[in-house]
C-alpha cells in the first residue's frame, strides 16, 4: 500500500513540473521529389500554432516562397540558418504570403506558417534553383 502511495505521489508530482508541448517542438522537413526544385505542402495550422519547415540550401541559391489560402489567412516568416530573427522583410506582423530572393548562406533554413485569424488550411509551395 505504502508503494502505491508513493507511485502516486511520484506520478503526481511528475505532472506539475511537466513542460507544455510547443509548436516549434513539431519541425517538418521538406524535401524535393528526384529530379524537381521545388515542392507543395498542403496542410492546416491550428489558431495560435505554428507550423515550422525546414530546408537545406545553398548560399547564392534563389529561393521563392508563395502561401496560398482560401480566407488569406495564412502567412510565413523565413529564418537563415542558425539565425534568431527573420530575413529581411519577412519578420512577423509583416503578414507575408510570396518571398524571394539570393541566400547568403549554406545550411537548414526555417519556414514558419501561421494564421492571421482563426484555424488555417493553406499550399506553401518552395522553390530553389
Amino acid at each position: 500500500m505504502k508503494n502505491i502511495a508513493l507511485f502516486i505521489a511520484g506520478f503526481i508530482l511528475g505532472l506539475s513540473v511537466a513542460q507544455p508541448v510547443q509548436a516549434s517542438d513539431f519541425k517538418k522537413p521538406l524535401h524535393f521529389a528526384p529530379g524537381k526544385n521545388s515542392a507543395i505542402v498542403s496542410a492546416a495550422v491550428v489558431r495560435g500554432d505554428r507550423d515550422i519547415y525546414l530546408i537545406k540550401a545553398h548560399a547564392k541559391q534563389v529561393m521563392t516562397i508563395n502561401i496560398s489560402t482560401l480566407e488569406e489567412n495564412a502567412v510565413f516568416s523565413l529564418f537563415e540558418p542558425k539565425a534568431k530573427n527573420a530575413v529581411r522583410g519577412t519578420e512577423e506582423g509583416k503578414d507575408i504570403t510570396t518571398w524571394s530572393g539570393s541566400l547568403s548562406k549554406t545550411g537548414l533554413y526555417r519556414i514558419i506558417v501561421g494564421g492571421t485569424r482563426g484555424n488555417a488550411s493553406y499550399k506553401l509551395q518552395v522553390t530553389v534553383k
